[in-house]
């Protein structure tokens, strides 16, 4: 069996420079294979990158204090990586204002 490793596809010295380096402002963050390519690209994708960009905004904007309380430990598959564990400290909340 042929497996493509996205991680590793998404970490090419060649295409990346850095690329362990996580680097949303990189010139060509947007050539990752995340959601794949061609026919076979993720149809959820633009929803996914929505999610996540109102997810972030606003656990950011409520607190923004947050630090790393320790170390995490690591998921790593064949297919996905991440974490398992990520210890924060929050700090206090802010509330949000009301849309």
């Amino acid at each position: 069996m042929v497996v493509a490793y996205l991680a590793g596809a998404n970490r090419d010295p060649a295409v990346f420079p850095n690329p362990h380096r996580f680097d949303v402002e990189r010139a060509n963050a947007g050539g990752h294979l995340a959601f794949s390519t061609g026919r076979h690209f993720c149809l959820g994708a633009a929803l996914a990158r929505a999610e996540g960009e109102v997810g972030l905004r606003t656990f950011f904007e409520r607190f923004p204090d947050v630090r790393a309380a320790g170390a995490g430990s690591r998921r790593d598959t064949r297919v996905l990586r991440g974490w398992s564990t990520l210890p924060v400290t929050l700090g206090p909340a802010r509330a949000l204002a009301a849309s």
